[in-house]
């Protein structure tokens, strides 16, 4: 590129750039919008593990109906924090495709391949992790915790502040610790491992998973702790099988 191209060059790069901001943001508010017109059904959708988990206590039902807020605008808020997660959840493909449109050009093919690829397993797992989360473990902690609070003869009668938090921190929990498979293969990808390695070290892996599942088990009990250890082990397994294939491509 000469010296005299040069200027014209970044200058439609950053009108590029611009275009691709304002296309972004046009997305993001649509979604956000789409989103809190909707909010009846993400509130179903979240307050559902919390109302299965109390049907579970009929000798609860005449003292808790649902949850509580404790100022005038908790819901609302709440409502708008759902929307805008929801909303960037929707507007995510036309953001994604933006930032690709701006950034394939400088990209060669293989490495397009390569980062579509990753792309593509990353949300896999993470949409995994968080079905996982939502549909067994946040159940089961809520069922243990109800029942612990009523063995020391506590009503639960939880905030919906306090509810939402507990539940968005459950599901990104699981849904970055489903990212395994892709870490194990990026650490043999810079070289921090090796396939053989990662394969020689799988019992001190179960035992640290099994170490890692203690705490973000929602109950003590063995069999809750093996229903999330089982997963991770199996995710380990896949994530031997990918450091495999980038090892191979590494080679």
């Amino acid at each position: 590129m000469s010296s005299t191209d040069r200027p014209r060059y970044v200058t439609e790069h950053l009108k590029e750039l611009r275009k691709g901001l304002v296309h972004s943001l046009v997305f993001t508010i649509l979604g956000v919008g789409i989103a809190f017109w909707r909010s009846d059904f993400l509130f179903a959708v979240l307050l559902k593990p919390f109302q299965n988990a109390l049907a579970k206590f009929p000798e609860m039902s005449s003292h808790v109906q649902t949850l509580q807020t404790l100022s005038p605008i908790e819901a609302f808020m709440i409502n708008m924090k759902l929307a805008t997660v929801m909303g960037l959840v929707l507007a995510s493909p036309f953001l994604l495709r933006e930032i690709w449109i701006f950034a394939s050009p400088a990209l060669k093919s293989n490495e397009r391949f390569g980062i579509l690829m990753v792309f593509c397993l990353g949300l896999f797992f993470f949409c995994g992790g968080l079905a996982f989360g939502y549909y067994l473990i946040v159940p089961l902690a809520l069922q243990f915790l109800i029942h612990y609070n009523l063995d020391y003869h506590f009503l639960p009668q939880w905030t919906l502040q306090g509810y939402f938090d507990f539940v968005v921190n459950f599901l990104l929990i699981f849904g970055l610790v489903f990212e395994l498979p892709l870490v194990l293969a990026a650490l043999v990808s810079i070289g921090v491992a090796t396939p053989a390695f990662l394969a020689h070290k799988r019992k001190h892996a179960i035992i640290a998973i099994f170490v890692l599942s203690a705490f973000i088990a929602p109950s003590a009990d063995p069999v809750t702790q093996t229903i999330v250890a089982v997963p991770l082990i199996f995710l380990y397994e896949v994530g031997i099988w990918l450091s495999y294939l980038s090892f191979r491509k590494k080679v």
